[in-house]
């Protein structure tokens, strides 16, 4: 019956193409439902946006600094030219364009990857578990960052570009030269895609192409390492505890996936994800095993290597190898094993696995295809669905956090926000006028009013209140704080003294997915609210609750207070 089933499904192209829209639908929806126009929860596109007002009266020569300018290790030329001109057309930037720009880059990924896909001449069915993959949200971190967004969907869409043109079209050596240079200057790992097309047109025999990549990476890097200062600390040999977690944060880098969430991950589940990723690179060396004599002899000039999509998917996998190397001996001494799972690394884990489903599809026989095929396509669908549940509470969270943050900004001349990035509030304030946010938890009342001329609409008693380490916990247990309008919707908890107004966002979590499955809900009751007490000045504070609700806000009385001392 299942086969019969299998059979009848597979001559249905019109459902293999609905297949490939659904996830796309769904990564629009999640987009459209969060994205807003609020600085993120880091102030890097505040830095970045400083070019706009240095930019207009610069020299050429001036300018081409300021486009190239470190940030911290990485030349933004991509990310800042996209800044500047948007605001030379509409004299304004706002964020959510950059995040779209920067989405149609990840979508234009697809189309590259089907574009390969086509050379393999299989039913579009083979295709559907690439879509699935792809749109999924884990990497959101990336979709709702104005700055990141460019800097990490571009580079991505540059590389696999070139990638693209190396393999199928290695006649056209200036054109993958060209979206190589785009990655060079959209982020710092883009450079590493100029030695792995030297090295797809040294395996397939062009050797006017390899000397002609070889001289040009070479001009290039002696442009991009111009005035470089590395700022950041370097993997130690000699100590094992960073060996240690530069190991398994390496294969955790290329597994991340498995994690399901992007953050509050446990550390076991790390280590799981840790796991995965040796499975992917033993999936590597099974794929590959019998390429090894082709790949070594097409090395050494004996043969050419003729099997492009293997190629195409090698070279892929070849370029997340040396940014997960870069990635750990650089970010392990200060981000530890930990910080190898953030949110905005998470892309690379997806493209392992399709570049390993690529290698799949041209090296394996049509049997085994036919046979895996159907079971990977529930997998990805399953794992897509599974991804979105477990991280569409954490990306509103990550939204409503973006809002409080500028909020904080916006009242608090000392913040401690905007003192890390040394800049003040006149220079917050300038740049974001330049963006013009909108400020959502400002409207129907004034924040820098006196507390006791704020209208209460009646009482809204805490649960708790209580000092744990270094944050101060003020939760709103009892209650569900749904969304109406949109996700910025929520209880906030509001820290108002005589010369000073914070907030908190909500920080709702989801459900477990069999409650979300039986009982058709997703954000937990609650509202569960923090504050660093290292952003809060010194000073007695009157506590509120201001909830808003389609797009309203209501504040509410707690009578309650708190007593921040030096």
């Amino acid at each position: 019956m299942f086969l019969t089933l299998l059979g009848f499904i597979r001559n249905k192209i019109w459902l293999a193409f609905l297949f490939c829209i659904v996830p796309i639908i769904i990564y629009i929806w999640v987009f459209k439902s969060i994205a807003l126009n609020v600085n993120y929860v880091a102030f890097d596109d505040i830095l970045v946006f400083g070019i706009i007002p240095e930019f207009e009266n610069a020299t050429w020569p001036e300018r081409w600094k300021l486009l190239t300018t470190l940030f911290p290790e990485h030349r933004l030329v991509f990310s800042r030219s996209v800044i500047l001109l948007f605001y030379d057309i509409f004299g304004r930037v706002n964020l959510v364009w950059l995040m779209i720009v920067a989405n149609i880059c990840w979508g234009l990924c697809a189309f590259i990857f089907y574009k390969a896909f086509k050379k393999l001449h299989l039913s579009i069915w083979y295709f559907v578990p690439v879509l699935w993959l792809w749109f999924n949200i884990q990497s959101y971190e990336n979709i709702f960052w104005g700055v990141s967004s460019l800097c990490n969907f571009g580079v991505i869409l540059f590389v696999l570009s070139a990638l693209y043109f190396a393999a199928y079209h290695p006649k056209r050596v200036f054109i993958s030269l060209l979206f190589a240079v785009a990655a060079t200057f959209t982020y710092g790992n883009g450079l590493m895609v100029l030695p792995v097309i030297a090295f797809i047109f040294l395996i397939t025999g062009r050797r006017n192409q390899f000397f002609t990549t070889v001289l040009f990476t070479a001009f290039v890097a002696l442009i991009y390492f111009l005035d470089f200062t590395p700022i950041t600390q370097n993997l130690s040999f000699s100590n094992p505890q960073q060996v240690k977690e530069g190991f398994f944060g390496l294969f955790g880098f290329i597994g991340s996936i498995a994690t399901l969430s992007a953050y509050s991950v446990p550390l076991s589940t790390m280590y799981i994800a840790s796991a995965f990723g040796m499975l992917l690179v033993i999936a590597f060396i099974f794929l590959y095993q019998k390429q090894i004599l082709p790949l070594w002899d097409a090395a050494w000039l004996k043969s050419k290597y003729s099997n492009r999509t293997a190629i195409f998917a090698l070279s892929i996998l070849i370029f997340i190898g040396i940014t997960t190397l870069a990635l750990t001996y650089k970010r392990i001494p200060t981000d530890t094993f930990a910080g190898m799972f953030k949110g905005r690394y998470r892309m690379y884990s997806t493209m392992c696995c399709i570049a390993l489903y690529f290698a799949f599809l041209s090296l394996k026989s049509k049997h085994s295809r036919v046979r895996l095929s159907p079971i990977l396509l529930v997998m990805t669908v399953v794992l897509n669905l599974v991804i979105l549940h477990s991280n569409f509470a954490e990306a509103v969270n990550y939204r409503r956090s973006a809002v409080s943050q500028e909020f904080n900004a916006r009242y608090n001349a000392d913040w401690l926000g905007i003192r890390m990035f040394s800049m003040d509030q006149k220079h917050f304030e300038k740049i974001r006028a330049y963006y013009n946010s909108a400020d959502p938890l400002a409207e129907d009342w004034d924040p820098r009013m006196i507390s006791n001329e704020i209208a209460c609409d009646s009482t809204y008693n805490p649960d708790l209140i209580t000092k744990s380490g270094n944050y101060l916990t003020i939760n709103f247990e009892q209650d569900f704080f749904k969304p109406v309008k949109d996700y910025s919707d929520g209880a906030y908890v509001i820290l108002k003294s005589k010369d000073h107004v914070y907030s908190s966002p909500p920080n709702q979590s989801a459900v477990p997915l069999k409650t979300t499955l039986r009982r058709g809900m997703y954000f937990n009751k609650g509202a569960f609210a923090s504050f660093h007490l290292a952003t809060i000045e010194p000073g007695t504070y009157s506590i509120y609750l201001l909830v808003r609700k389609n797009g309203t806000n209501r504040i509410f009385c707690t009578g309650k207070t708190w007593d921040e001392a030096d």
